[in-house]
C-alpha cells in the first residue's frame, strides 16, 4: 500500500451475503468498468470477483517499474503456451492478475482502432457494433488532459499526448520515415488515420504522471468505500464453476458462482439475483464456460464433464499480434538498458519522476509507432509511390514499434540495445483454449497456433523489410547503429526472412476472440455471445472481455475493451429497468405460472423467496 495510506476496503469469502444482484467475475482491465457502473446508481447490489491481488503499492504506479509483463511480480500470471509446431518451442503467454488486470502492467497505450474495423463487426451480423455506435462509449470513459475534438475529458480514465522523445533513436526514426515517404501523424486515434505513416502514441497516465489503469480510474479507494453497503470486492478468489440450471432443452441459466480462497482453505457458493458477467479475459472467460459444461460437447465428453450446452465455438478462434523483434546495438545511454547499467542514472531518472513528472521512468521504451498496409509496399518495402494507392478503405495490417530495448522473448540486456518489433495485427491463424482436466486448479491448454495459417508470413515479410529500410536511413543519417548476431535477418529472401520470423518471434499479449460475438453455430466458426453480450442459449449470463471480440482488432487492445464494458453495462441497466416491470416465472415444482408486480423480485430457485426493491 502507499505510504500512510488507509487499506483497501475489500472482504473475505466469509464477509460476503449469500446472494447480489450482479456478480462479475474478474476485476480486470474490463470488470473494474463494469462494478463501477452497475453500483452507481446504488440500487442493485455487485459483487466483484477478482483472482489476484489488490497490490496497490507505490511502485504499482510509477509507469516503467509496474510495466512488468516480463517479471514474475504480483500483478501477473504466467502460462506456457502448447508446444508450437511452427515455431519449434512453447511460448511464454502471460496476462493482468490484480485488479484493473492487464491496465495495471501493460505500456499503457490509448488507441481505438480504425472505424471500418468496427463497422465490419456489425456488418458480420452484430447489429449496435458499429463505429458510430461504439464511439460513444470511447467517450464516456476518456478524459483526455489536452482540448481535442475527437477526444472527451468527462470520464474517468486520464490519457495523455507523449511527451519529447526520450531517445535519440526515436528522432532518428521520425527523420527516416519522412524520408521513406511515410505520412507523419499527430493522434493516432483520428476517424481519419490513413493506411500507412508514423504516428505518436498516446498514453493512460494521469495528472501527476501514474500510471491510469482501470483499477485506479474506475475503483479508488473513496469510490468504493461510499458504495461499501451494495459494492463488495473480494481478492485472492478463484471462481471454481458456474452453477447452471437447464429450464428447456434449449434455455438455461446461472444461479451463481463457486468461489474458492487463494489464501485459505475456504469455499462458498454465491447466488446471483439478475446476472452473472465474466471478465475473466481472453484465456479464463473461455475456461470457467468449459469447466461449467458449456462448450463444444467432443471435448467436454473427452475430460469427463457432463455437457449442458454444446457451444463449439466455445475456446475456439484465439487470436493474437503476432511480433518479430529486429535489434541493434546503440551506445548504452540511448537504451533503457542505462538504468540496469547505469545505477546513478536510475538515481538521476527518479529525481526527475518525483519532482517534475519527466524522464525515463514514464515509460517511453515506446513513444511512436510506423503502420502500414503490406498492400501497399513495393518489394523492398518502401511505400509505393502513387497516391492513388493510398485508399480510405485500405487498412493497415502491420505495425512496427520502435522500443529502445532488445523486445525479442529472451532480450540481450549485456549491452545496449534498440529495436523493432515488427507485429501482424490482422493474423490469419487461430489457436485454442482447452481444459487440461476436469480439475480447475489444473491450467488450461492454450495452443495459439501461430503462423498455422501460412498468409501470416507474407505482411511479416513486407514489415520486416520496411524496418530494415528504416535502418538503412538512421545509419545513412549518422546514427550509431551496429547489427548483431541473431539481431538481424541474415538475408531478405523469403527463406531468410521465414527462418528469422520463426526465431525470433514472440507473443505480444494482445489475446481475444475465444468467446467470440455472433450468430450461434454448430460449428466452431460460430459464435458465443449474441449482439447483447448474452451466452447463446442463456437470458442472465454474459461475457464482457476482449474474448467477444469477432476477431482481433489492429490496434492495442484496452481501449476497446473498456469500450465493450461501457457498452454492456449500458445493456444490462437498461434490460433491468424494463424487465422487472411484470414478469412470469415458472417454478420447477409445477407447471403454473407466478406473476410478479414491479416491486419484487424473484431469485431463481426452488426456495422462493420475496423482497423489495
Amino acid at each position: 500500500m502507499w505510504p500512510f495510506s488507509k487499506s483497501y476496503p475489500q472482504f473475505t469469502l466469509s464477509q460476503l451475503r449469500d446472494e447480489y444482484d450482479y456478480i462479475v467475475v474478474g476485476g480486470g482491465t474490463a470488470g473494474a468498468v463494469l462494478a463501477n457502473r452497475l453500483s452507481a446508481q446504488g440500487k442493485y447490489t455487485v459483487l466483484l470477483v477478482e483472482r489476484g491481488p489488490i497490490a496497490n503499492s507505490w511502485a504499482s504506479r510509477v509507469p516503467l517499474l509496474s510495466s512488468d509483463f516480463a517479471s514474475d511480480g504480483l500483478r501477473t500470471r504466467k502460462s506456457l503456451s502448447t508446444y508450437q509446431d511452427n515455431l519449434g518451442r512453447p511460448v511464454e503467454l502471460c496476462t493482468g492478475s490484480a485488479l484493473g488486470g492487464t491496465s495495471r502492467i501493460n505500456q499503457m497505450i490509448y488507441s481505438r482502432g480504425l472505424p471500418a474495423e468496427y463497422d465490419a463487426w456489425r456488418d458480420a451480423g452484430n447489429p449496435g457494433w458499429g463505429w458510430e455506435d461504439m464511439k460513444p462509449y470511447f467517450l464516456k470513459s476518456e478524459h483526455a488532459l489536452y482540448s481535442d475534438d475527437n477526444h472527451s475529458n468527462r470520464g474517468e480514465w486520464r490519457n495523455r499526448a507523449s511527451e519529447a522523445l526520450a531517445f535519440p533513436a526515436f528522432q532518428q526514426i521520425v527523420e527516416a520515415s519522412k524520408e521513406v515517404r511515410l505520412p507523419q501523424i499527430s493522434d493516432i486515434n483520428s476517424p481519419l488515420f490513413p493506411a500507412i505513416g508514423c504516428a505518436s502514441l498516446h498514453f493512460t497516465r494521469d495528472q501527476r504522471q501514474h500510471r491510469s489503469s482501470t483499477f485506479s480510474a474506475f475503483l479508488p479507494y473513496e469510490l468504493v468505500v461510499q458504495r461499501s453497503s451494495h459494492l463488495h470486492i473480494v481478492t485472492n478468489t478463484e471462481v471454481m464453476k458456474l452453477n447452471v440450471q437447464v429450464w428447456s432443452g434449449k434455455r438455461f441459466s446461472v444461479h451463481g458462482v463457486d468461489l474458492k480462497s487463494r489464501s485459505s482453505p475456504e469455499q462458498r457458493s454465491i447466488t446471483a439475483w439478475k446476472e452473472v458477467i465474466l471478465c475473466a479475459g481472453p484465456l479464463s472467460s473461455p475456461y470457467l464456460l468449459l469447466l461449467s459444461g458449456v462448450g463444444p460437447a467432443d471435448h467436454l465428453k473427452e475430460i469427463g464433464i457432463p455437457v449442458i450446452k454444446d457451444l463449439p465455438a466455445v475456446g475456439s478462434n484465439l487470436q493474437d499480434h503476432f511480433g518479430v523483434s529486429v535489434a541493434y546495438e546503440v551506445p548504452v545511454s540511448h537504451s533503457l538498458v542505462c538504468l540496469q547499467k547505469r545505477p546513478w542514472i536510475f538515481l538521476i531518472e527518479l529525481l526527475k519522476y518525483l519532482v517534475f513528472g519527466t524522464g525515463m521512468l514514464l515509460a517511453p521504451i515506446v513513444q511512436i509507432v510506423v503502420f502500414a498496409s503490406s498492400l501497399l509496399l513495393d518489394d523492398r518495402g518502401m511505400p509505393r509511390p502513387a497516391e492513388s494507392d493510398i485508399k480510405q478503405e485500405t487498412m493497415p495490417d502491420i505495425e512496427i514499434m520502435p522500443i529502445a530495448a532488445d523486445s525479442a522473448e529472451n532480450p540481450d540486456a549485456s549491452r545496449g540495445t534498440f529495436s523493432f518489433l515488427n507485429i501482424l495485427l490482422h493474423p490469419r491463424s487461430k489457436g485454442t483454449v482447452r481444459l487440461s482436466s476436469a480439475n480447475p486448479s489444473d491450467p488450461p491448454l492454450i495452443d495459439p497456433r501461430y503462423l498455422s495459417n501460412p498468409a501470416d508470413f507474407s505482411p511479416l515479410r513486407a514489415s520486416l523489410k520496411l524496418s530494415l529500410r528504416l535502418r538503412d536511413c538512421m545509419v545513412q543519417q549518422g546514427y550509431p547503429l551496429v547489427d548483431f548476431d541473431s539481431g538481424v535477418p541474415t538475408g531478405e529472401d523469403d527463406a531468410s526472412l521465414d527462418h528469422f520470423i520463426r526465431q525470433r518471434s514472440r507473443t505480444t499479449y494482445h489475446y481475444s476472440s475465444t468467446c467470440r460475438m455472433g450468430p450461434d453455430s454448430a460449428t466452431e466458426d460460430g459464435g458465443v455471445v449474441n449482439e447483447e453480450l448474452l451466452v447463446h442459449g442463456f437470458d442472465n449470463l454474459r461475457i464482457a472481455d476482449s474474448s467477444i471480440f469477432p476477431w482481433v482488432l489492429g490496434t492495442h487492445l484496452q481501449a476497446p475493451t473498456v469500450a465493450v464494458a461501457e457498452k454492456c453495462a449500458d445493456m444490462i441497466l437498461s434490460k433491468s429497468s424494463a424487465t422487472w416491470l411484470e414478469e412470469s416465472y415458472e417454478t420447477s415444482s409445477s407447471d403454473s405460472l407466478v406473476t410478479l408486480s414491479s416491486d419484487v423480485r424473484l431469485l431463481p430457485s426452488v426456495e422462493y423467496r420475496w423482497e423489495k426493491e
